[in-house]
């Protein structure tokens, strides 16, 4: 069973259920929640004792925002860095990632952070002015193999051998 984060619903629930006097498991067993999630709730999400539905959820919501971590390619100097290689150098992001590490401040960036990054389209506007051009197609193969079959490399197997038998 996974974790369902409490809603606004339960917040107020809590809230009727506190002020009635309520005790923590009677509140606990009427939303179907363990006991520790609502003292913990209470606990983390009240002022000066007083709890607040519309307060602990701006808690909440702020918390849930500010655990996410940064993406890498956000600072705007690697980004540069990274941008000026691949589309006016031609380096492919693991030439670039490698380089980083030296060139760029010590840059920890791995090469699919870059692939990453210009799947996403974020080096699309250092192409052309009109924005037309996708920095996805600088990449050297397009996403293609390296050894495709030409159109000659179709030669069935049996041919080749039954060329050589009557040479």
């Amino acid at each position: 069973m996974g974790y369902n984060h409490i809603s606004i619903f339960e917040r107020e629930s809590i809230l009727l259920g506190a002020l009635q006097g309520l005790s923590i498991t009677k509140i606990a067993e009427s939303l179907s929640r363990s006991k520790s999630t609502i003292s913990r709730e209470l606990k983390r999400n009240s002022d000066n004792g007083e709890y607040s539905p519309i307060i602990a959820d701006s808690k909440y919501k702020s918390r849930r925002e500010n655990c996410k971590t940064d993406k890498k390619l956000s600072d705007k100097m690697l980004c540069d860095f990274v941008a000026d290689k691949f589309l006016n150098h031609q380096w492919s992001p693991e030439q670039i990632a490698e380089r980083a590490k030296l060139e760029a401040g010590g840059f920890s960036l791995s090469y699919h952070t870059i692939y990453r990054g210009i799947k996403d389209g974020q080096f699309d506007k250092y192409g052309r002015a009109d924005g037309l051009l996708k920095a996805s197609r600088k990449l050297r193969h397009k996403g293609k193999k390296r050894h495709e079959k030409g159109i000659n490399d179709e030669i069935d197997e049996n041919e080749k051998f039954s060329e050589t038998l009557l040479k």
